[in-house]
């Protein structure tokens, strides 16, 4: 493979899953694509033996996998966005260590698209989910709200980040990577769209290439309210940058954070039966009824409140 010809990048963003990422690389590999490819893997110093792991497939696939173990932790967005400053594609995907994708025509459909619309920076497709705690897969399809894309990306709408194409140039031009590695960003996919549709729209290919897994735990699925508290903090610094780059629009503060957090940690509360850390954040709070928070003050009511939602 010439190094000067490689035309599309994928990004691994590492940190543990040893037991699925070996999944995700052979989904990458297999693809049937017309067009010289690379693999750019960056480990956040992982914990299992998910080095060991890369390590393998780099020695498998050595002209077509670049891995890059860091030194010390950088934190997910900060990892991912050197990841982007290391690729050599005119195109860059995603795919995180947990998922893969299932349909082996992915590049080869976006790349195509791409080329046929060069005023497309940023394409997605739709989708599968698969719960690898039943086995349950499900087809879903990509909905974008073009109205203000931006707009519906800051108020919570999401798409499945293994299926996104960028052009490289484009990414870089508005993406300031620098910021994001100097402030350990917790999250790469989500400030990154927000940030590029100011910018750009963002075309949907109805076609289903990637397979989004949703474990039980995760980083996006916390099982504590403690865990959680600690994703709300990164959560909350990703925020803040938002607002210092688009003041104006998404205007923080701590305190508007502190309240929507506690509203949040309240609810995560209730759902995992812990009395106390509802009682603590649902003093001040907003996203959370009137009736849910005064019962969160006292623990017969909380019970009855979390039994009459069972029944329902």
């Amino acid at each position: 493979m010439n190094k000067e010809r490689i035309l599309i990048s994928t990004i691994i963003p590492s940190y543990n899953r040893a037991n699925t990422v070996g999944e995700t690389i052979e989904s990458i590999v297999a693809q049937k694509v017309d067009a010289d490819i690379e693999i750019v893997i960056g480990d956040d110093c992982s914990t299992d033996n998910a080095r060991e792991v890369l390590e393998q497939y780099r020695q498998k696939y050595p002209n077509i996998i670049r891995l890059f173990l860091r030194e010390q932790n950088m934190g997910l967005g900060a990892n991912w966005a050197q990841c982007v400053k290391d690729c050599r594609g005119e195109f860059i995907c995603n795919c995180d260590n947990d998922d893969y994708w299932h349909n082996p025509n992915k590049l080869q459909l976006q790349l195509d698209y791409m080329r046929a619309h060069p005023e497309c920076n940023i394409l997605i497709t739709n989708h599968r989910t698969h719960n690898r705690s039943t086995g349950e897969i499900k087809e879903c399809k990509a909905e974008i709200d073009h109205t203000d894309i931006q707009q519906s990306l800051w108020g919570g709408a999401h798409f499945c980040n293994a299926t996104i194409m960028y052009r490289a140039d484009f990414m870089k031009a508005h993406l300031d990577l620098d910021e994001f590695i100097k402030r350990r960003l917790s999250l790469q996919d989500w400030p990154a769209w927000v940030i590029l549709t100011a910018y750009t729209d963002i075309d949907v290919l109805p076609e289903s290439t990637a397979t989004w897994c949703q474990e039980t735990i995760s980083i996006t699925r916390p099982d504590s309210v403690e865990r959680y508290a600690k994703r709300l903090n990164g959560d909350k610094e990703v925020c803040r940058y938002l607002g210092e780059v688009f003041p104006e629009k998404f205007p923080f503060t701590d305190e508007m954070w502190d309240l929507y957090a506690n509203g949040r940690l309240c609810a995560k509360a209730y759902n995992v039966n812990d009395f106390e850390s509802a009682k603590k954040y649902g003093k001040e709070c907003t996203g959370v009824g009137r009736i849910k928070r005064l019962c969160s003050q006292n623990k017969i009511l909380f019970e009855i409140y979390r039994w009459l939602q069972k029944i329902k």
